[in-house]
C-alpha cells in the first residue's frame, strides 16, 4: 500500500508538457485511445455510423474541433493536454497490455491519479485487486465519489470490473470538454458528414486552382496522383462514371489533429466531337468536386464521378492539398460507353464477403466498379472462407430501352457448381428493374459446403431468352 501511494504522489507531481512541446504529432494510436476515453454516448454512436459510411476520418476531424477551446491557435489544447495524459499512461501502465495499460488509463486521463489506491487481496472469492477512490469535485463534473474496481486476471492484467458505472460517472465531465457544442455531425445530400470551412462540392481554393487549369495548364504541380473510371448505373440520358483518385502515403500535410484535408475536382476539357446537343439538352453534370478528410500518414483515396453521354472525352483531373500549398493535375482520355448496348449483356460482377472482396470484368468495359462506396479493381479470382456470407452484386443491361409503366420481368437463377456437378441452388427472384438496367445483389451461405474450387453461375430469364456468366472461386476453411 505504501508504494502505491508513493507511486500516486509521484505521478500527481510529475508535470506533462503538452504535446507541441514534444515535437511530434500524436499517432493514428493515439488518437484512437484518447477519443475512446473522451467519447461521450452520442459521439459514440455518431463514430459507428462514420465506420459503417466510410467517413471516419471526417469524425476525428469534428471531434476534435469540438474540442479545440481557442481556434485561433495553431493547435489544440485540449488534444495536447489529453495527449501528454495518455502518454504518461502508457509508460507508466503498459504492464496491464493494451495502449496506456487499458482500463486503469480509461480512468488516468481523465482524472489523473487516486487520492486512494488500495491493494485487495484476494479471497475465497474474489481474486486479487485493486482500488483507486476519487473524492467528488461537482465544479470539476464529478457530483460523487468514485471508486474504480479493478480485478486482475490469470495474465496478471487489470480490468475495470464496474466499468459501466464509472463511465457513467465520467460522463458529465466528458461532456463539459466540449466547448463548441455547435459543431455537430451533421450529414449533407450526399450522406458524407460535413466539416466546417470543407463544403461537399469542393473548395475555394481548389474550384480556383480548377479555373486556371482550366485556362490552358492541363497538367503540373508536385502531388502524383491516379484516377481509375468506373462506369455504373444508367439513366435516359448518360451514364454514371466514378472516379477513384490515389496517392502514395505522406503526400498531404497533416494538421494539428494529424489529419490531412484535401479536395479532389474533375471536369470536361473538351465536349465529345460527335455530340449534336439539341436544346434543352445535356442534362448531365460535366463538373465535379469534393473535399474530404483522412488519414495523413496513408494513401490518399477519394472518389468523385460525373455524369456522362456516351463518346469519348478528355478529363482534366486534380487534387488540391487544403493545408498547404500542393496540388497536383492531369488529363485523362476516358470513352464512356453508349446504354444500352447492342445486345443484353452483364456488368463486372462483384463477389465479396466479410474477408475478401474480388471483381470479375464484364462485357460492358470498365477497369473498376463502385458498388456504394467502394470501388473494386478486376482480380482472377477469390477466396472466401466457409464463415462467410458470399455476396454477388451486378447489373444486367437488357439491351434495349425499357419503357416506364411497362418494365418486363428480368428474373436471375443462381447454381454453385464444383467439378461440373451442382451442389446448390437459390430460387429465382425477380431483380429490380429501371428503364436501362436490373440491379442485382444476391447472397449465399457458405458454411454448408466443402472446401474447394467452385463456379457460382448467374443465369438471367429475359424475354423467353437465358443469359449466363460464371465466376470462380475457392473455398477454404
Amino acid at each position: 500500500m505504501t508504494r502505491l501511494l508513493l507511486l500516486a504522489s509521484a505521478l500527481l507531481a510529475v508535470s506533462t508538457p503538452p504535446a507541441s512541446a514534444q515535437g511530434d504529432r500524436p499517432t493514428a494510436v493515439e488518437l484512437g485511445w484518447l477519443e475512446s476515453f473522451l467519447m461521450t454516448g452520442p459521439e459514440r454512436r455518431a463514430s459507428i455510423e462514420s465506420v459503417s459510411r466510410g467517413d471516419r476520418e471526417a469524425f476525428r476531424r469534428l471531434f476534435w474541433m469540438r474540442r479545440d477551446p481557442d481556434p485561433g491557435t495553431p493547435g489544440n489544447e485540449t488534444l495536447d493536454h489529453f495527449l501528454a495524459r495518455v502518454r504518461l499512461a502508457d509508460r507508466t501502465f503498459s504492464a496491464d497490455g493494451g495502449y496506456g495499460g487499458g482500463d486503469r488509463a480509461r480512468v488516468f486521463v481523465l482524472l489523473g491519479m487516486p487520492v486512494q489506491a488500495l491493494p485487495q487481496p484476494a479471497t475465497e472469492e474474489t481474486v486479487e485487486g485493486l482500488l483507486w477512490a476519487y473524492p467528488a469535485d461537482p465544479e470539476g463534473g464529478l457530483a460523487d465519489t468514485l471508486e474504480a474496481h479493478y480485478l486482475r486476471d490469470p495474465d496478471g492484467s487489470l480490468w475495470l470490473e464496474n466499468r459501466a458505472a464509472v463511465d457513467a460517472q465520467l460522463e458529465p465531465m466528458r461532456e463539459r470538454l466540449i466547448t463548441r457544442p455547435e459543431i455537430g455531425f451533421d450529414r449533407g445530400e450526399d450522406g458524407r458528414l460535413v466539416v466546417p470551412n470543407l463544403p461537399a462540392g469542393g473548395s475555394e481554393r481548389a474550384r480556383r486552382v480548377l479555373a486556371e487549369l482550366a485556362g490552358g495548364q492541363t497538367a503540373g504541380g508536385e502531388l502524383q496522383f491516379r484516377v481509375t473510371p468506373a462506369f455504373f448505373r444508367v439513366d435516359d440520358e448518360a451514364t454514371y462514371v466514378a472516379l477513384l483518385y490515389e496517392t502514395s502515403p505522406g503526400q498531404l500535410a497533416a494538421g494539428i489533429d494529424g489529419q490531412a484535408a484535401a479536395s479532389v475536382f474533375a471536369k470536361t476539357a473538351v465536349p465529345p466531337p460527335d455530340r449534336v446537343e439539341a436544346p434543352g439538352a445535356g442534362r448531365y453534370r460535366g463538373e465535379t468536386a469534393h473535399t474530404s478528410i483522412l488519414a495523413a500518414d496513408g494513401p490518399a483515396r477519394f472518389e468523385a464521378s460525373l455524369v456522362l453521354p456516351a463518346g469519348r472525352h478528355e478529363l482534366l483531373l486534380g487534387i488540391v492539398d487544403e493545408q498547404a500549398d500542393g496540388f497536383g493535375a492531369l488529363s485523362q482520355e476516358i470513352e464512356v460507353p453508349a446504354f444500352p448496348s447492342a445486345a443484353p449483356s452483364f456488368s463486372s460482377v462483384v463477389l465479396y464477403g466479410e474477408t475478401s472482396t474480388t471483381e470479375f470484368r464484364g462485357e460492358v468495359p470498365g477497369r473498376a466498379f463502385q458498388f456504394g462506396r467502394t470501388h473494386f479493381r478486376p482480380r482472377v479470382e477469390g477466396v472466401f472462407r466457409q464463415q462467410e456470407t458470399l455476396g454477388a452484386f451486378y447489373f444486367f443491361y437488357p439491351g434495349e430501352r425499357v419503357d416506364d409503366g411497362e418494365l418486363p420481368e428480368i428474373v436471375a437463377e443462381y447454381t454453385l457448381s464444383r467439378e461440373g456437378r451442382d451442389t446448390g441452388f437459390v430460387r429465382p427472384e425477380a431483380l429490380p428493374t429501371s428503364t436501362r438496367q436490373a440491379a442485382a445483389n444476391a447472397e449465399f451461405r457458405l458454411d454448408g459446403f466443402a472446401p474447394g474450387r467452385y463456379e457460382l453461375g448467374i443465369r438471367i430469364q429475359y424475354q423467353g431468352e437465358t443469359y449466363e456468366t460464371t465466376q470462380p472461386f475457392t473455398l477454404i476453411r
